[in-house]
């Protein structure tokens, strides 16, 4: 039987429809299923300081060292690879809740930051990035030459 010219578009199709099905079986986004799907998104929360804006990332269970951080502008791209937890090969799943593989989470920040004021932290789970926010000037003096 010869190839349609839209395979992959049929097989799309019904990867979507298994995935909508699980969704409606289990009432959760099954991630195994993800083979036409960008790489899973870990939660995140942003907030700001007079001074600062905050984010907060939940990488639980991830290497400091597949954790890859960087600024565009005003938006923080983070990449990197949650590995499987080593586990006995013969096993029945009960419930599959945790992702695992490739993940990318992009974070448009609501201001301009300094770039090369940025830090980071990796405590208990979660990435803590700190980032200063550009200096915005009100008012000052220009000398006339």
């Amino acid at each position: 039987m010869p190839f349609k010219e839209n395979w992959w578009e049929e097989f799309d199709s019904m990867q979507k429809e298994m995935q909508r099905f699980m969704e409606h079986v289990s009432g959760k986004k099954p991630y195994f299923l993800g083979l036409s799907e960008k790489a899973w998104e870990p939660l995140c929360d942003v907030f700001e300081t007079d001074d600062h804006f905050m984010v907060v990332v939940d990488i639980a269970g991830v290497s400091i060292h597949e954790v890859d951080l960087t600024i565009q502008a005003r938006k923080l791209i983070l990449k990197g690879v949650r590995k499987e937890v080593p586990s006995p090969p013969k096993r029945d799943y009960h419930q599959m809740e945790i992702p695992f593989g490739s993940f990318q989470r992009e974070i448009e920040l609501p201001e301009d930051v300094d770039g090369e004021n940025i830090n980071a932290r990796y405590r208990e789970g979660f990435l803590i990035v700190e980032c200063k926010k550009k200096k915005v000037i009100t008012e000052r003096r220009i000398n006339l030459e």
